[in-house]
């Protein structure tokens, strides 16, 4: 602190000759940095003192001549006349103080398993993100969310530099892994269907390509009886089948309903961050019709340098509020639409093979039946239920 005041009110150099050791003794708690040097005396006080110390160093016998003056008042005097100067140098360093406070930038660096995304998620739901300020960081409590959110993470330290934030990352060695229960157990059917195709890695195969299967029935078994013997044998079995399945899906539409549905137009704003200010660049009145969909920020860059200021985009998609009224024709249209989106979502990776819709007009409203035949795997692993009784072991029913 004492450093940045004197270079403030500024200091100068100055050379001493003469009965030097006197002034020394009596100036000693006024000057700083002395020195000697090819046979004077060198030392620094401050410029405002200088003339009332050069003064009373005389009367000790000692001469002081000035060198050189230094800091920033001494700067500003040569340059008086250009007022606007001063002031952009003052703002300047200003604000190079005010931006010290608040976080321009995260970094995370070491981490192999966990992203980047994952760790700045956490970090910003604590109160770590661009153009927050440092005294809401809490560090330890970071580092601690972090430790607990993702097992991985065997260390964690944060670094401050300037408005910059490191994070060092040092995660765990790779787990191996983790091998899929092997006990005694069934493969049986998720859903109804027509078998396809068989592929059985152990265990015995109870269907084959062609058979009709229920939902729960056993297609390949992990009990085998030994011939001979009185008892059986239970063993893991494992297979990939495939089956052609039906399914079902109703949707249904009220008339005179009023829904919403995008448009597919766009509407962006735009912010700027400042000194954790929030700074509207739009003047888009909020509407009822938009929901946001995206958000992004980008820094703000200029011939190749990145200044510490951040432009926010919010994306938005537009809808529109459609009256259905009685016009089944519109409704039909709606609930086509909402079954698309269900196969997309409900059979995706799956091959469709056939579809079947049916339309059921009623006096409230329309009803959409699909029935979608899709090929799809249908192999689910259970646990072999045994049945003990005291004649033998075997495998219930």
């Amino acid at each position: 602190m004492i450093s940045i005041l004197r270079w403030f009110f500024g200091w100068s150099n100055f050379r001493a000759e003469g009965s030097v050791s006197s002034f020394l003794t009596k100036f000693k708690r006024h000057i700083w940095m002395v020195k000697k040097k090819d046979g004077f005396i060198y030392g620094r006080c401050v410029t405002k003192d200088f003339e009332s110390i050069s003064e009373e160093a005389k009367k000790c016998g000692c001469f002081l001549t000035k060198c050189k003056d230094h800091g920033f008042l001494n700067f500003a005097k040569r340059f008086k006349l250009r007022f606007g100067i001063l002031v952009g140098i003052l703002l300047f360093f200003i604000a190079m103080m005010v931006s010290s406070l608040f976080v321009w930038d995260v970094e995370v660096v070491g981490n192999a398993v966990v992203t980047d995304e994952q760790i700045l998620k956490v970090c910003d739901e604590n109160g770590l993100h661009f153009a927050a300020t440092i005294f809401n960081v809490n560090e330890q409590d970071i580092e601690h969310k972090l430790k607990e959110k993702f097992p991985e993470i065997s260390w964690v330290s944060l670094n401050r530099v300037a408005g910059k934030y490191i994070i060092e990352i040092s995660e765990t060695k790779e787990k191996p892994n983790i091998v899929e229960w092997q006990g005694p157990c069934d493969v049986i059917s998720k859903y109804d269907g027509e078998i396809l195709y068989v592929e059985a890695y152990s265990g015995t195969p109870l269907v084959e390509a062609g058979n009709v299967v229920k939902k729960g029935d056993v297609l390949v078994t992990g009990a085998q009886e030994m011939k001979g013997m009185d008892h059986f044998v239970f063993s893991h079995s494992d297979a990939k089948i495939f089956a052609k399945v039906t399914r079902h899906n109703e949707t249904f539409l009220k008339k005179n309903s009023i829904i919403e549905q995008k448009t597919g137009i766009k509407k962006f704003e735009k912010r700027l961050f400042l000194f954790g200010i929030k700074i509207p660049l739009s003047l888009n009145k909020k509407q009822d019709c938009v929901v946001k969909s995206s958000e992004n920020y980008k820094h703000l860059e200029f011939l190749g340098l990145r200044f510490p200021v951040l432009i926010q985009t919010t994306t938005y998609d537009v809808f529109e509020k459609i009256n259905v009224k009685n016009d089944v024709d519109v409704i039909k249209r709606l609930l086509f639409k909402e079954q698309k989106e269900w196969e997309q979502k409900e059979l995706l990776g799956n091959d469709i093979l056939s579809r079947k819709y049916c339309f059921e007009d009623g006096e409230e409203g329309v009803l959409l039946k699909a029935d979608v035949v899709v090929k799809q795997r249908v192999d689910e692993k259970a646990p072999i239920k045994i049945d003990i009784t005291d004649e033998k072991v075997k495998p219930q029913d």
